[in-house]
């Protein structure tokens, strides 16, 4: 499927990168944008869904983007609370951004009522949705099991078991 617009825009925590966040990007290349902007959602704290800084994040994410092949650029964007507002926030961060070069690719429902709500009126696709997402590979880190290894990417496995990074809890 095609979609008629240059830009994809996808925002994401990415606590942690796992393969799921990869097929999603995999699917958002095969609309046939020329371009993907990556935000890096940012809480105002780290806690224990959010155990990794966005530094990491973005250090974690970009051998696996080179991967598939696509133009990107990441940004962080940091969390505002203020849905009327967030659209304006999310196109100062990028520019280029507009409702008539971009499509937002995404599944978060707050993310998405933001972008078509508010004055604004971005088109929206919801790719398809695996079934072993961050929130499953925290859990199993939380529990000790080992079965997480397997649904994130070798560097970030490598990473997070090198530096004893894992939430606290969920």
């Amino acid at each position: 499927m095609k979609v008629n617009y240059q830009f994809g825009l996808v925002i994401g925590r990415f606590q942690p990168p796992c393969l799921h966040h990869f097929e999603f990007l995999k699917e958002v290349k095969s609309f046939g944008i020329s371009k993907l902007f990556l935000g890096i959602g940012k809480p105002k704290n780290l806690d224990s869904r959010h155990f990794l800084s966005s530094s990491e994040i973005e250090t974690l994410l970009i051998p696996n983007l080179n991967k598939l092949e696509i133009s990107y650029e990441i940004k962080v964007v940091p969390d505002i609370g203020n849905p009327p507002e967030y659209v304006n926030h999310v196109k100062n961060i990028f520019k280029e951004i507009t409702e008539n070069n971009t499509c937002l690719f995404t599944e978060n429902t707050y993310t998405s009522e933001c972008f078509v709500n508010y004055g604004h009126h971005f088109k929206v696709v919801t790719p398809t949705i695996l079934d072993n997402r961050a929130t499953n590979v925290r859990q199993l880190m939380i529990e000790g099991k080992t079965e997480w290894k397997d649904l994130v990417p070798k560097n970030v496995f490598e990473y997070l078991t090198k530096n004893n990074k894992k939430p606290l809890s969920l």
